[in-house]
């Protein structure tokens, strides 16, 4: 009979674990990598036109603007209304409004004051209807304004008066041909003075 120390113990023998094996049965990730596609941008050319055609819409509505303001009526002068006889009240055209239909006929002659440097020009219609439009005029001193004569072979009359602040006046009467137009302070009794601006229809 054999003795406990002859007697060998079977032991189980249990494989090594191998590397794969572990990172295999190990915890893993349920997401994966995914390629997102990048979005196209605009190329520069592309962006160069866009720019420029919003910079041309910008100068456009500028342009728009300026026109209309030009257009419009002074909103610091107060509209002038007249009283039909029925009672209703409607907006009358200020003077300057009515020197400008008044140029812009072709039958409008021009006449630009003589003394004046271009400040004073003179509007005659076909029928004689006048305006005396005026730009950059220095204002007239308080009390002394000026006045606007109309000098002919039979008659000297004074026709309007103005300060030099208005942009436009019209001339109470008619100007016949050959007559003229003087902005003098007192009746003018030549048209040679040195101080009187001179329009001459001829």
């Amino acid at each position: 009979m054999a003795s406990l120390s002859e007697i060998s113990v079977a032991q189980p023998q249990f494989p090594e674990p191998d590397s794969s094996d572990a990172l295999r049965d190990g915890p893993t990730s349920s997401w994966s990598p995914v390629d997102v596609p990048r979005g196209r941008r605009p190329s520069p050319a592309v962006l160069v036109v866009l720019a420029s055609c919003a910079g041309a819409g910008a100068l456009a509505l500028g342009a728009l603007a300026g026109v209309s303001t030009l257009s419009g009526p002074d909103p610091s002068r107060p509209a002038q209304v007249v009283t039909t006889p029925a009672g209703t009240s409607t907006p009358q055209a200020s003077a300057e409004e009515n020197a400008l239909a008044l140029l812009a006929k072709p039958s409008t002659a021009r006449i630009v004051f003589r003394g004046s440097g271009g400040r004073l020009l003179l509007a005659v219609g076909s029928a004689g209807r006048a305006a005396i439009l005026i730009r950059g005029l220095e204002r007239a001193a308080p009390g002394r304004p000026y006045y606007a004569w109309v000098v002919g072979s039979k008659r000297t009359v004074r026709v309007a008066r103005f300060d030099g602040t208005e942009r436009a006046v019209f001339l109470d009467v008619p100007l016949a041909l050959h007559e003229s137009v003087v902005v003098a302070a007192t009746r003018p009794r030549s048209l040679r003075t040195g101080s009187q601006l001179v329009a001459i229809r001829d």
